[in-house]
C-alpha cells in the first residue's frame, strides 16, 4: 500500500498543504486554500507555495474552509514536508512508525491484561485499517500510541501523565476528549489529585487551541463548518433528524431546525452514556480498555459522520477486546464507497436509502443480541 494512490479519498492533499504552510512558519488557521488561490491579502509566501504545490492546492476538498486538523497534527504535517517536501510517500512513512508504536502498545496491553497475543492480528491484519491508512493516508492512526500510552499510564495510577498524553491525543483529532472521564474515575474520591489532573487538562487544552482561537471561530473554520453541518454515511442521526422533526412539528416551530436539534441530541446522549459507563460501581485495569471501547463506539455509531476511516479508532480496543458486532464494521463499512459510483448518475438515494442501513443494521442488531445474550448471562449467574 505505500506506494499506492488513495482510492477514492483526497484529504491527503490538505494534510499535505497544511505541511508546507505550517512549516514555512504561517500560522495554517489563518487562510483557506479558496483565500490563498484568490491572491488577495494573502501574504507572497503562500503565493509562493500555491504555485510550488502545483495540483496539490487544487486537490484539496472544501476549499473555501479553513484546517480543522488540531496543532499536534500540523506539528506531524510539517515534519512530513520537512523530512520530503510535497510527498505522499514521506507522509505514509511517518504513519508507519505510528502504527508499529500502536502495535507495541497493544502487545504490551495484552500483556498486561494476560490475553493471547495472537489478538495483535485484529488490528495490524485488519484490511479497513490497511486501506484507510496506507492506501488512503489518513492520519488517524497518528492518535492511536498516545490514547493507549494514556490508557495504560492511568492503569498504573499516573493519573497526570496520562491526561497530559491524552490531551496530547487530542491535539491530533478531538475525540480523545471523550475518554478523558474513564481516564479520571479512579480518582472521583481523591479531590486533590482529580483537581490537579483537571487543571493540566484545561491548560493543555487552552494552550493547544489558542492558535484556533486567534485565528477566528467563524463559519469558515474547519472546526464550526463541521460541528455545524457535517454530515455523512450516518445512520442513527438520521433516526435523531426524524425524531428531531416531529417533536419540533408537534410544538409548532419551523422544522428547518431539525438538523440542529438532533445535534444537540446527540451530545446530550454522548454525555449519558459517558456518565453511564464511567460511574459503574467496579473499575478495574482492564475495564478501562473495555469501557473506552464502549464510549468510542457509541460516539461513532451516534455520529453524523461515519467515514470508514474514523471506525479505525476503534480497531485497536477491538484487538484487546474483541467484540464480533463491531468487528462486522470491517466487512460492511466499505460500501460506503459505492456513494461514489451512485452520486454521479444521479441516484444517490439508493445509497442513502438502502446501502447505509445495509452497513449498520445488521451491527445494531448483533449489538442488541451480545447485550441481551450477556444480560442473561449475569442474571443466570
Amino acid at each position: 500500500m505505500l506506494f499506492s494512490a488513495p482510492i477514492l479519498e483526497d484529504d491527503y492533499y490538505r494534510y499535505l498543504w497544511d505541511g508546507a504552510v505550517t512549516a514555512n512558519g504561517i500560522n495554517p488557521y489563518e487562510y483557506s486554500p479558496e483565500e490563498v488561490l484568490g491572491g488577495t491579502g494573502i501574504p507572497t509566501e503562500l503565493s509562493e507555495l500555491a504555485e510550488e504545490s502545483g495540483e496539490i492546492i487544487h486537490g484539496i476538498n472544501h476549499p473555501e474552509v479553513r484546517t480543522i486538523y488540531p496543532p499536534i497534527a500540523q506539528a506531524f504535517f510539517a515534519l512530513s514536508y520537512w523530512l520530503d517536501s510535497w510527498s505522499l510517500i514521506s507522509w505514509k512513512l511517518i504513519l508507519i512508525v505510528f502504527d508499529l508504536a500502536t502495535l507495541s502498545l497493544i502487545f504490551n496491553a495484552l500483556g498486561i491484561l494476560k490475553l493471547p497475543s495472537s489478538y495483535l492480528i485484529i488490528y495490524w491484519w485488519n484490511p479497513l485499517l490497511l486501506k484507510e491508512i496506507f492506501n488512503s493516508a489518513h492520519l488517524d492512526v497518528l492518535v492511536f500510541p498516545f490514547v493507549l500510552s494514556a490508557i495504560i499510564m492511568a492503569s498504573q495510577n499516573r493519573y497526570i501523565r496520562s491526561t497530559v498524553t491524552l490531551i496530547i491525543g487530542m491535539g491530533i483529532k478531538l475525540w480523545p476528549v471523550f475518554l478523558l472521564p474513564i481516564l479520571l474515575r479512579p480518582i472521583i474520591s481523591k479531590p486533590k489529585e482529580l483537581l490537579s489532573a483537571l487543571v493540566v487538562a484545561v491548560i493543555s487544552i487552552g494552550v493547544l487551541f489558542l492558535p484556533i482561537y486567534l485565528s477566528g471561530l467563524d463559519n469558515s473554520s474547519g472546526f464550526i463548518a463541521y460541528g455545524q453541518s457535517w454530515q455523512n454515511n450516518d445512520s442513527a442521526f438520521r433516526i435523531l433528524i426524524y425524531i428531531s422533526e416531529l417533536s419540533l412539528d408537534l410544538l409548532h416551530y419551523e422544522t428547518f431546525h431539525k438538523y440542529t436539534v438532533a445535534r444537540f441530541l446527540v451530545i446530550a446522549l454522548i454525555a449519558i452514556w459517558i456518565a453511564y459507563i464511567t460511574l459503574g460501581k467496579t473499575f478495574k485495569n482492564e475495564d478501562l480498555f473495555k469501557k473506552s471501547l464502549l464510549i468510542i463506539a457509541f460516539v461513532f455509531l451516534i455520529s453524523p459522520t461515519q467515514f470508514p476511516w474514523y471506525y479505525t479508532w476503534l480497531i485497536p480496543f477491538l484487538a484487546i477486546k474483541p467484540r464480533f458486532s463491531l468487528l462486522l464494521l470491517t466487512a460492511l463499512l466499505p460500501m460506503y464507497y459505492l456513494r461514489y459510483y451512485f452520486e454521479p448518475r444521479g441516484e444517490i438515494e439508493i445509497f442513502t436509502n438502502l446501502i447505509v442501513w445495509v452497513e449498520f443494521v445488521p451491527v445494531w442488531i448483533l449489538l442488541i443480541w451480545e447485550w441481551r445474550k450477556n444480560r442473561d448471562l449475569v442474571s443466570s449467574n
